[in-house]
């Protein structure tokens, strides 16, 4: 009988001990709530962002997303509602934008803290957004600035082929103007040499 006894006030304790922390744990989230206010904010592409998620301010944690929502009007949008810690003061012309931690961690809201012109966001407050870059549409880009390279790169080789042709046509012009060139150097080395050693015949001939 005492064992018995013993036993049901072991099994007791436990479950008194059980909800007491249950109850410390909730006093706690409760706590918390009471001590944030909501702000949301919208996006087309959400990133993989999840609930739970942390919301920093200038890369500090203040807070989690709360709640996130689709909404339909007219286009569809995905709803964030972010719960931030009432210490941490959002000017109503902050921007909200999705990023990860570390190249591919966890996606998370940050906020820009405003300008000071701007008065302090209230509970409920829209936030704007900027919205994440999508894999494929950096894919796209890259696909598009190749293609351009690649049609540049055509160009080059065209111009450089047209060039080349036209250098090959004309190969015998060209040919003879340099020979041109040449002769018409060597006339005038020669006459500059024989001026030198007879410089009385630029008088003679200026005389005639």
């Amino acid at each position: 009988m005492i064992k018995k006894f013993t036993n049901e006030i072991k099994i007791g304790a436990f479950i008194a001990v059980s909800l007491f922390i249950a109850f410390i744990l909730w006093a706690k989230t409760q706590n918390y709530v009471s001590d944030t206010y909501d702000l949301k904010t919208y996006f087309k592409f959400a990133g993989g962002l999840k609930e739970n998620a942390v919301a920093s301010l200038s890369g500090i944690e203040v807070g989690r997303v709360e709640k996130i929502n689709f909404v339909y009007d007219p286009e569809t949008r995905v709803e964030v509602i972010l719960a931030v810690n009432k210490n941490a003061k959002v000017h109503s012309d902050a921007i909200a934008y999705i990023s990860t931690q570390g190249f591919i961690g966890d996606a998370f809201v940050g906020l820009t803290p405003g300008t000071s012109d701007s008065p302090f966001a209230k509970h409920r407050d829209e936030i704007a957004s900027e919205d994440p870059i999508e894999t494929r549409e950096l894919m796209k880009r890259a696909d598009g600035i190749a293609k351009k390279l690649d049609d540049t790169l055509a160009d080059v080789k065209k111009l450089a082929s047209n060039l080349s042709a036209t250098v090959e046509d004309n190969k015998g012009k060209i040919n003879n103007i340099i020979v041109n060139m040449e002769q018409t150097s060597v006339n005038f080395n020669e006459f500059s040499d024989d001026i030198k050693k007879h410089p009385w015949k630029l008088l003679t001939k200026g005389k005639e």
